[in-house]
């Protein structure tokens, strides 16, 4: 290309994960051309460093594949592009026609995790899923970290409230099932995790992993420790043992609001370091040593992350981690697991309310709704097998490819050609999309502001950020919310304006009534006035959260504070200060009370007393490996495999294995192997590693790109691969919250010759 094409340089955080990054995107507005996208070394938060992921928006707005209008499938199996008012049309007669004559449970939708990078998204998400009028709501969060929530739900009242590593501040973090370094840290927004790291260790700290594969991040680590996949709840339990037998207990500024610890006292009597060694393969004097110097440190913190949700005990897994926080002081403390506040004002005080799961079920194996939710796990039996009027007749999928990315999906693929109508919110035709009758394509990342809604509730330093428009929309092309808002406005007989001026005022009446805010007593009129200096959409809906929210301007009452204008003047991310202390003024129990012994956990305990009994008898008698999963600094799960600069090199998907293991079975490095588990069974190619534990293999899960019925042909050429989850057996879940297990699933391998 010519070095003297005009260029400009725009401000944008990286919307691929949750470490948003800072980027500066060279672009030709003219020509529409994305030069190159390098790391904005202005960035506070990420100083210049980007990770491969960050050239996805280039590829994914250049991708010759990715849909850029509507299309329908004809009677005879082929696609055709259509106009946005037949589209519309033809989504919401498929869903009204199923919900009439089957009832409105017969609707289902799907939700996956890009929705949470498009901060346009969020204002209208609410009405769109209550114009659907259904329960059969599923999302990729009961796949990732639906544990966590569950937890934070049953600790503090609220499951938004997430403990979050204050990395720069820690001098001891214990990691358990966790790869930040290549994940740039899930429920932990922190860029550049590895320069992290190397200066906690720098500065005297230490840093400890314990996980089957010795991966990335334990490579980095001070000590890395071999643990069974699914056993880190047995561990955490007898750290909570060893905290009460050795008088480490240390509540600190809690002790007054922190409820039940003679009960987990109790509970912990059950599970020393000696009871649980085999089943974890955790030494008692390893157990010991590490819970003594964690409980001991000044700034210590445990991090938990996928290995902790997606396994058996995921919710018990994930409330342990806080628990022996909570227990010696190190959360809600500098250095520990402490408390975002985003600049939305998600994360303030506010009414008390009980965790109440169950309101519905699902219908065949009668799983509780939590959240609004069910698990991703019962999606496939809801559509094939459902019971009378809650079986799934119709779905809406958005962002998400569950073909690839929940429990046995070779089942759910059979069933998703089985329903009487389905349409699809994506930019590309894959696994899931193909048995769509109707695909509606949102606009690229590049064609739209955008604003950074998920990542301040995770950032280990606070921060609020509005990154700028690089291209002009496409006048063929709409924004996600804009298709969420015709979908809720025409299923609930209205007009776009109608609807988005409905839940402006409503939103603009809730927020206006909070006493903390800086907005309180803003008369509405006058709010709405000012509000309407943006065009319609979801800018007005930020906003007025930005400036009602705990560092806003109040409409004017607070001259200095934030507002999205000024948000938009800088492109760079704001500099809101570090974690604070702040756990009790934001605690949703009644009484703001930390419930240590809340009923919904305490009765998950007979199963896990069970498992332990049972372990010696299962471990002396099984010939299976554990397959676990595998992250990759090139992947995001389902969606980048069909861009050429991150699916170039060698295949990746490859089941990894201790060589020991391979000996034992006569297996060599290269060959094609054959996993099989209850539900399934793939063919990939092995590769030898030491980091593996014995009697554990790995795979990373998104892959599974074959059939003519997908326009993938990148990755279908470059990075195929097999896909994971169908190996993921859908009757194995983590029981409290339903997320499936897809770390420690039983499989057998032998060679495929």
């Amino acid at each position: 290309m010519s070095s003297n094409v005009p260029t400009k340089i725009f401000k944008r955080s990286c919307p691929i994960c949750e470490a948003s990054c800072g980027l500066l995107v060279h672009a030709d507005t003219e020509s529409r051309q994305v030069i190159r996208i390098e790391g904005d070394p202005d960035d506070f938060r990420s100083q210049g460093f980007i990770c491969p992921k960050s050239q996805a928006i280039k590829g994914i707005f250049e991708d010759p594949e990715r849909l850029r209008r509507p299309i329908r499938k004809t009677d005879s199996g082929e696609w055709q592009e259509i106009d946005w008012d037949t589209a519309f049309d033809l989504v919401v007669k498929g869903l009204l026609a199923v919900r009439e004559k089957f009832g409105y449970e017969a609707l289902a939708v799907y939700l996956g995790n890009p929705i949470g990078f498009d901060g346009g998204t969020m204002p209208y998400s609410a009405v769109f899923m209550r114009s659907l009028m259904t329960t059969h709501v599923f999302t990729a969060a009961t796949m990732d970290h639906f544990p966590k929530l569950v937890s934070s739900n049953t600790l503090y009242g609220r499951a938004n409230i997430l403990p979050i590593p204050d990395l720069d501040r820690c001098d001891y973090l214990l990691c358990l099932g966790g790869n930040p370094v290549v994940s740039q840290g899930s429920l932990m927004s922190a860029p550049n995790v590895k320069k992290r790291l190397q200066a906690l260790r720098q500065r005297g700290g230490k840093f400890i992993v314990f996980d089957p594969r010795k991966t990335e991040t334990a490579h980095l680590a001070d000590e890395h420790i071999f643990i069974r996949p699914g056993s880190d709840v047995y561990f955490l339990f007898a750290m909570v043992q060893v905290i009460f037998a050795e008088g480490l207990v240390s509540l600190g500024h809690l002790s007054e609001a922190v409820e039940g610890v003679e009960s987990i006292r109790e509970l912990a009597e059950d599970y020393s370091p000696e009871a649980v060694a085999d089943i974890t393969g955790v030494s008692a004097g390893t157990i010991r040593r590490i819970t003594r110097d964690y409980a001991k440190a000044k700034r210590a913190c445990c991090y938990g992350r996928i290995g902790t949700c997606t396994v058996e005990f995921g919710t018990l897994t994930s409330w342990l981690v806080d628990v022996v926080g909570i227990l010696t002081g190190h959360v809600d403390s500098v250095g520990g697991a402490m408390f975002p506040r985003p600049v939305t004002g998600d994360l303030e005080a506010g009414p008390v309310a009980a965790f109440n799961p169950g309101r519905y079920h699902s219908g065949v194996r009668k799983f509780p709704e939590i959240n609004g939710q069910l698990p991703c796990a019962v999606m496939a039996e809801e559509i094939d097998s459902g019971v009378g009027d809650k079986q799934v007749r119709a779905m809406l999928t958005m962002a998400g490819n569950p073909v690839l990315s929940t429990p046995n999906g070779e089942r759910l693929d059979r069933a998703l050609g089985g329903l009487d109508f389905m349409a699809a919110i994506d930019i590309y035709l894959n696994e899931t999309t193909c048995h769509a009758d109707v695909i509606l394509p949102p606009l690229t990342q590049l064609e739209t502001d955008n604003f950074d809604a998920l990542a301040p509730g995770t950032a280990i330093h606070n921060y609020a950020r509005c990154s700028e428009q690089v291209f002009n929309s496409d006048p063929g092309g709409l924004p996600q919310w804009r298709i969420l808002l015709e979908i809720a406005a025409r299923l609930n007989g209205q007009s776009c304006e109608e609807l988005e001026q409905e839940l402006l005022v409503k939103q603009c009446q809730r927020l206006l009534s909070r006493s903390h805010s800086p907005a309180y007593g803003v008369p509405l009129e006058e709010a709405l006035e000012k509000l309407q200096l943006e065009p319609m959409g979801p800018l007005r809906q930020i906003d007025l959260m930005v400036r009602a929210g705990p560092y806003g301007d109040g409409f004017g009452n607070r001259a200095e504070g934030l507002s999205l204008a000024k948000l938009r003047e800088t492109c760079s991310p704001v500099d809101l200060g570090p974690l604070q202390p702040r756990l009790l003024e934001i605690l949703r129990h009644p009484g703001g009370r930390i419930m240590l012994n809340h009923p919904y956990i305490l009765g998950d305990m007979p199963r896990l007393k069970s498992k332990l009994e049972q372990s010696a008898l299962e471990s002396s008698s099984s010939k299976n490996l554990l397959l676990i999963g595998r992250r990759q600094p090139q992947n995001m799960n389902t969606w980048l495999h069909n861009l050429p600069a991150l699916a170039k090199g060698k295949p990746r998907c490859t089941l990894q294995m201790h060589p020991l293991d391979a000996e034992a079975r006569s297996l060599v490095e290269g060959e094609e192997v054959r996993v099989r588990s209850r539900v399934g069974l793939v063919t990939l190619a092995l590769e030898l590693s030491d980091d593996m534990m014995r009697g554990v293999v790995s795979m990373p899960h998104g892959y599974g790109h074959r059939g003519s019925s997908i326009r993938l042909s990148v990755a279908k050429e470059k990075q195929p691969g097999v896909n994971a989850n169908a190996l993921t057996d859908e009757n194995s879940v983590d029981v409290i919250s339903g997320t499936g297990v897809t770390n420690g699933i039983p499989v057998e391998v032998d060679s495929a010759a």
